[in-house]
């Protein structure tokens, strides 16, 4: 789920999708240092505070990039106290090639630069191409995400971060002073059995051709580059197909060994069930030879307040769920072999005049002042020997 971007396509399609994002790139880029200043900068009330997470515990913290210096600085020094040792973030292909073969990374410089400092990891998300690299029609576009016309493309892309921040990268040759944290896990584009995320509806197969364009690219750069798909969620939308139908035909399509972690996003009103759902999704990994690969949970949350729904709960049960969450899924990390999870959201958010209001916009760990939730807490006891 990526708060934002899924709320402006459901409501006004594509072309609110494009200006809203592109509005907010173009905010952050005007608003912030730059790339060469923006390494050297911190926050003078919230000085870098280091994780001491190993990894298994992560955050979605898009909101790090649209919150104001206070608020980024200090809620990372949260994260990094609570034992979060991986943010995960959108890096919209879209706003970083603005024309073919020109890249701008300012607020992607800021922000690997402050999960460097804190010694956390990041997990990029690669999503949106680009209307030149797009299949997306001229006219009578349907509401969503399209993916590139050229699986290579993505891995093109794919390669150009990682020459600047995967291993001996650009970005860490040219920033010596930070901690030297490069990044070499990518997630490649996001919940791709939701027509929302693949709008010409779900399609295993095309999938499994981006993810293996991306994983070419990638290894092109670093071979030893963690290749993570897209975040399969269950959802009562009809148009949804099914995570473990999605991923029998990603391997009927020859998807096996394009990639080396699988990623679920098994929301549920219970811990319970989410461990259920993960079972099933490591059964047919066992059962296409991948028992060996791992899962990752790279989105897991509830809401505080916002409409009614089943991952709507009050804060005291959010802070409950969080900590089930961290404990149970590490006492499952060797039978489902786990990789980690990752929280959704750090913040709360609210839609623009026009969106549709929905749980995610709610889920954060922090509301909508910056104050944190209780669930902060009671992430930080959970995790304080995962």
């Amino acid at each position: 789920m990526v708060t934002l971007p899924r709320v402006a396509t459901l409501a006004h399609g594509r072309t609110a999708l494009v200006a809203a994002v592109l509005l907010l790139i173009v905010g952050i880029a005007l608003a912030e240092p730059s790339p060469s200043s923006a390494a050297a900068t911190t926050s003078a009330t919230c000085s870098p505070h280091a994780t001491k997470g190993r990894g298994f515990v992560g955050v979605t913290a898009q909101d790090i990039l649209l919150g104001n210096s206070t608020f980024r600085q200090c809620s990372l020094n949260a994260l990094a106290r609570a034992h979060v040792g991986v943010l995960r973030e959108v890096f919209y292909w879209a706003g970083i090639e603005t024309a073919p073969g020109e890249y701008q990374f300012g607020p992607q410089d800021d922000y690997v630069a402050d999960a460097a400092r804190r010694k956390m990891s990041v997990l990029p998300v690669l999503l949106w191409a680009p209307d030149f690299r797009s299949t997306a029609p001229g006219s009578g576009r349907r509401h969503g995400f399209y993916p590139p016309r050229n699986p290579r493309d993505m891995g093109a892309f794919a390669a150009v971060l990682a020459k600047r921040y995967g291993p001996n990268g650009s970005f860490w040759q040219a920033n010596p002073q930070l901690p030297y944290y490069p990044i070499t896990s990518w997630q490649i584009w996001n919940e791709p059995n939701l027509p929302v995320y693949w709008a010409d509806g779900p399609n295993p197969a095309a999938y499994a051709a981006l993810l293996r364009g991306a994983a070419d690219g990638l290894h092109s750069v670093d071979p030893q580059a963690e290749i993570v798909t897209a975040g399969l969620p269950y959802s009562a939308d009809r148009r949804t197909m099914s995570p473990e139908k999605f991923l029998k035909g990603m391997y009927a399509a020859g998807g096996r060994g394009a990639f080396t972690t699988l990623a679920v996003h098994p929301y549920s009103d219970t811990v319970k069930r989410m461990v259920v759902a993960l079972a099933r999704m490591r059964r047919v990994m066992v059962r296409n030879g991948d028992a060996g690969v791992p899962i990752w949970v790279t989105e897991v949350g509830w809401a505080t307040s916002g409409p009614r729904s089943v991952f709507t709960v009050n804060r005291k049960r959010q802070a409950q769920l969080i900590a089930q969450t961290a404990r149970v899924l590490s006492h499952q990390r060797r039978r489902l072999r786990l990789r980690g999870f990752v929280i959704y959201n750090v913040r709360d958010s609210k839609p623009t005049a026009g969106d549709h209001d929905f749980w995610a916009f709610h889920a954060g760990l922090f509301d909508l002042k910056g104050r944190a939730k209780p669930a902060v807490k009671s992430l930080r006891s959970a995790a304080r020997h995962l």
